[in-house]
């Protein structure tokens, strides 16, 4: 019986999996958890969505505490107002169950092949937990289930890194079913805090210069620097507390001044990429199905500069993210011949179907737009050229998410064009 079959009910797939923990949440749960979230202004819809998610876990998970006092006695449970400003950035709830650490990871995913860790949760010192646990929460049936469990040490050794979106993926048939083994195993023999490669010491001249170009940022910071200067950010509560309360105080001006932004593509050609962007050459440990999709892609090698962003959909498609691919080639006229793609990213083999890539001019014109059936493993929009000095726009759209990638080819100086 396939468990994804959405003709099966909250009974059939607790009569499926029986080691797994389920429990149902009501209309007023899912209420309370999102007026919870509102009160704070998060950048995005899919940072307050992601709260409003990892809230709705938490609440749900002590609940269920509430009714073991032996268990609940073992917890420390972390208090919302310390997460608000972690859920800003990153997906997890960690929990402390005698002297172990376990981090809650929850996902919308219709299925469990997979888990996805975000990699905070394994290269951050002082965030590397002992257990990580998938939660995956249905917001249709309104129900949840911890469906396994692993450890650091398992993750350190059976996991792949996709550079991509920042996380380590671990298969299903690698995690441990039967949560109950996790407390036997605690009580028996408690676990030792992982040992993981420091990150570098910044000075304050270094995290404040950091912070004031991620507070720029309009959609994803954790993607837009490097991570070893990232997770030195995070890491350090006074200048994640600093991040998370000048992106709250700044919002609505930087939403207010979106249109500024603007990716110069000339810098493309020196290897120098920024707002998210990454040469697609250095992506070499993205998944093996993607990873040679993109190098064996005939149009892609024609050209001789890649570049290529994450965007994380968010609510409008369970968390899923796709990759924004833009290839450039220089012609003899002195203009730029433009590719642009978008691929499913988070281990995903097809697109949501009705997602739209529109090319736009400088003026906010439509030039071009193509929209994603099912099953298509990604579009693309028409080549084009583009001349010095000439800007555009391309905009990823579905349903009621959008965001704007504004563009200019300033200089083609470089001796190697």
């Amino acid at each position: 019986m396939n468990e994804n079959n959405q003709t099966l009910n909250f009974e059939d797939l607790l009569e499926i999996h029986p080691e797994h923990l389920w429990w149902e949440f009501s209309e007023q749960e899912r209420e309370t958890a999102w007026e919870q979230t509102a009160v704070n202004n998060y950048q995005n819809a899919a940072a307050r969505h992601r709260a409003f998610v990892n809230c709705l876990c938490l609440n749900t998970f002590v609940k269920y505490l509430e009714d073991e006092p032996d268990l609940l006695a073992k917890f420390q449970i972390p208090t919302n107002i310390h997460l608000h400003g972690q859920w800003e950035f990153v997906s997890g709830i960690e929990l402390t169950f005698n002297q172990t650490r376990v981090v809650l990871i929850p996902s919308e995913q219709g299925n469990i092949d997979e888990f996805r860790i975000p990699q905070e949760w394994v290269d951050i010192p002082n965030w590397a937990t002992n257990y990580y646990l998938p939660v995956q929460i249905n917001l249709t049936e309104n129900w949840l289930r911890i469906w396994g469990f692993i450890s650091y040490e398992q993750v350190s050794k059976k996991s792949k890194y996709d550079s991509l979106d920042r996380t380590y993926s671990v298969n299903k048939c690698d995690l441990i079913a039967d949560i109950n083994i996790m407390w036997v195993a605690e009580e028996l023999c408690p676990f030792q805090k992982p040992q993981v490669k420091p990150l570098p010491s910044l000075s304050e001249v270094q995290a404040r210069e950091a912070i004031a170009q991620l507070r720029k940022s309009i959609y994803s910071p954790r993607l837009d620097i490097n991570f070893a200067l990232w997770g030195a950010i995070l890491a350090d509560d006074e200048y994640r507390s600093i991040l998370y309360n000048g992106i709250q105080s700044s919002q609505n001006n930087l939403m207010k001044n979106t249109d500024k932004i603007v990716q110069n593509l000339s810098l493309w050609f020196d290897n120098i990429f920024n707002a998210g962007f990454r040469s697609v050459d250095d992506l070499l440990t993205l998944t093996d199905a993607r990873a040679y999709q993109f190098r064996s892609d005939s149009v892609l090698n024609e050209v001789c500069v890649k570049g290529a962003k994450l965007i994380d959909l968010g609510m409008q498609i369970e968390n899923k993210s796709v990759a924004l691919l833009i290839g450039l080639s220089p012609q003899i006229d002195n203009k730029v011949g433009i590719r642009v793609q978008l691929y499913p990213a988070s281990g995903e083999t097809y697109l949501p179907a009705n997602i739209k890539l529109t090319l736009l001019s400088e003026s906010g014109k439509t030039l071009h737009s193509v929209e994603s059936r099912s099953y298509d493993n990604y579009i693309q929009l028409k080549r084009f050229k583009l001349t010095l000095g000439k800007h555009f726009s391309i905009q990823v759209a579905l349903k009621d998410f959008q965001i704007m990638e504004n563009f200019v080819l300033q200089d083609l100086a470089c001796s190697e064009i």
